[in-house]
């Protein structure tokens, strides 16, 4: 095969994943650190609300906090999003429609849900938010606990061949000399 077309599909190959399969990988990263950080979210501003904050301003307040730790730390897309939607209600946009905007930009069905959830008080009232998010959140917390017992599964999955690879060479190092102690 002629150098130039290999070099061409190589080329291609090349292209393919940093325009195609790269965005895919970020996105799917982002998407498992966004679910991660959900039960976190929905535990922090029950506890808010539960000590008397108004929705805002416990959505306000945990802004503030990530802002605080984003300096010395890494990002979090989902608190981002929080972010986004704390300097929406500041800049005069009801809170209904900031908290239904936040679970659709996310596009993750459990923001959405709380986006919803949240937009739905805002609109008829605060009363039993409180009950609502604890529910949201022992439910939150049982999804990743699934979740954390997948990853442990398919981690074990994954283990195996080299532990059957292991177990081969163990195999020839037993058999091979002893093989040879026989003298046919």
């Amino acid at each position: 095969m002629d150098k130039a077309a290999v070099l061409a599909v190589l080329a291609a190959v090349i292209v393919y994943w940093i325009r195609v399969q790269r965005p895919r990988e970020e996105e799917k990263k982002r998407k498992r650190q966004m679910e991660a950080d959900f039960p976190d979210i929905i535990a922090k501003l029950t506890v808010l609300i539960g000590a008397g904050l108004s929705l805002p301003q416990a959505w306000l307040r945990l802004a503030q906090d990530y802002e605080k730790k984003r300096e010395a730390g890494k990002r979090r897309w989902a608190y981002e999003e929080l972010c986004v939607t704390a300097r929406q209600l500041q800049n005069g946009v009801s809170a209904g429609r900031a908290f239904g905007e936040f679970g659709r930009r996310t596009g993750i069905h459990a923001y959405i849900k709380l986006g919803s959830l949240l937009e739905q008080n805002m609109k008829k009232g605060t009363r039993g938010l409180y009950e609502m998010l604890q529910a949201e959140a022992y439910q939150a917390f049982e999804e990743r606990k699934h979740q954390v017992r997948r990853a442990g599964e398919e981690v074990s999955t994954r283990l195996l061949i080299p532990m059957f690879m292991m177990f081969g060479v163990v195999l020839i190092v037993i058999l091979v000399p002893a093989l040879m102690s026989f003298s046919f």
